[in-house]
């Protein structure tokens, strides 16, 4: 039990368990009002985003790899969030 206490993919894994609570908390604001709000799903995104971050890092281990995968998944990730982000904000 110590050990699984220890390992870092604990902690990450508990971490994006809290996010995606928060995330949920943040966009379960949107559903009362049935208004598009910017800033929740704006907020909604960038939480998305870190937590895709983590998953690819630790969980695909990337993390271990060499210096231009970690630049190219970082680069693939920004490239998406920013284009869904983009084309959210175009369609408001």
């Amino acid at each position: 039990m110590t050990t699984y206490l220890r390992n870092s993919l604990t902690y990450v894994w508990a971490f994006l368990v809290a996010i995606s609570i928060a995330s949920w908390w943040v966009g379960r604001g949107q559903v009362d009002n049935f208004q598009v709000n910017g800033i929740i799903t704006t907020t909604v995104f960038l939480i998305a985003a870190i937590k895709a971050r983590l998953v690819i890092r630790h969980f695909m281990e990337v993390q271990h790899g060499p210096q231009w995968l970690k630049l190219t998944c970082d680069a693939w990730l920004a490239f998406v969030f920013l284009w869904m982000f983009g084309f959210y904000w175009a369609s408001l």
